[in-house]
């Protein structure tokens, strides 16, 4: 007798899971003919600055580690981490698998742009750490006008149970540079286009949607025809920097999923879960639910 078990973190996998069964109970198909159902996450988690006070990552690592546990995501783009709050992170959530690496020397040092991943829905089958800077393989190397170095987190997946491929590039512009924003859109739309399946594009871009840079990513003759996910649904351009006091209803939109025309959305959202009048970062964390 088939058995497939349905014990996954991923409702959406749960039921897509359930309708292989079907499908293939039945005859009527195969693996490969089966859409994949993914939420995908972006959180930039606040590096760890002593100088938080109450907002300090020793008193918010476990409440972030359990919104990324608790959020159904599969894939999950991270921002300003330091490796000891990586560690606390998947220590906590420990369905995730991680790769990435420290922004100053490829290894360790400075902040990771980590992608997250529950390996028994993704096998990752390519990855690369990316300089966003004119020559991306120099390791440290803040580009054109940038403040400090930035990364892009690049990792290519197959899906477990459909087979499906996805690539996936979780980044962090710079904050000052407005030119090295604008290059680094390019850059992304280039790695983006490298490959002819579904891509996921997240990350905090440091822009608003009104900026040149936001429209480097988006213009019709980019390689690589990204769509903001928060476009396609509407009301939905939420702020998600708004500081860690949940009092505050202001601020940019600066974190972003994007998809290419391979993936179908289905929802977006932008969280905001609330402790004693605080938020557990000074950005909010932005999920997407799609197939492809």
């Amino acid at each position: 007798m088939l058995h497939i078990s349905l014990k996954r973190s991923d409702y959406w996998l749960q039921k897509a899971s359930l309708g292989l069964f079907c499908c293939l109970l039945m005859g009527g198909c195969s693996i490969t003919e089966q859409p994949s159902m993914t939420t995908a996450l972006t959180f930039n988690i606040r590096y760890d600055n002593p100088g938080d006070g109450q907002d300090a990552w020793p008193n918010r690592s476990e409440w972030v580690a359990s919104i990324l546990d608790s959020s159904g995501a599969s894939i999950v783009g991270l921002q300003e981490v330091l490796k000891h709050q990586l560690d606390d992170i998947v220590a906590r959530a420990s369905r995730f698998s991680w790769v990435g690496v420290g922004r100053a020397d490829g290894i360790e040092g400075g902040e990771f742009s980590p992608v997250l991943y529950d390996s028994q829905v993704w096998k990752m089958i390519y990855s690369q750490t990316r300089w966003l800077s004119p020559d991306s393989s120099a390791i440290g190397i803040a580009g054109w006008d940038a403040a400090l170095p930035r990364i892009a987190t690049v990792v290519d997946f197959r899906n477990i149970y459909t087979d499906r491929p996805l690539r996936v590039i979780n980044t962090h512009f710079d904050h000052r540079g407005e030119e090295a924003r604008f290059q680094s859109a390019r850059l992304i739309s280039r790695w983006a286009a490298e490959v002819e399946g579904p891509v996921i594009v997240m990350g905090d871009l440091n822009f608003e949607d009104d900026t040149p840079s936001y429209q480097a990513l988006l213009e019709p003759d980019s390689l690589s025809l990204l769509i903001d996910a928060a476009s396609q649904f509407e009301g939905e351009k939420t702020p998600t920097f708004r500081g860690f006091d949940a009092q505050n209803t202001n601020g940019p939109r600066i974190d972003y999923v994007f998809v290419n025309d391979l993936i179908v959305l289905k929802s977006y959202e932008v969280l905001s879960p609330v402790r004693r009048g605080r938020f557990p970062s000074d950005h909010l964390p932005v999920k997407v639910w799609m197939s492809f």
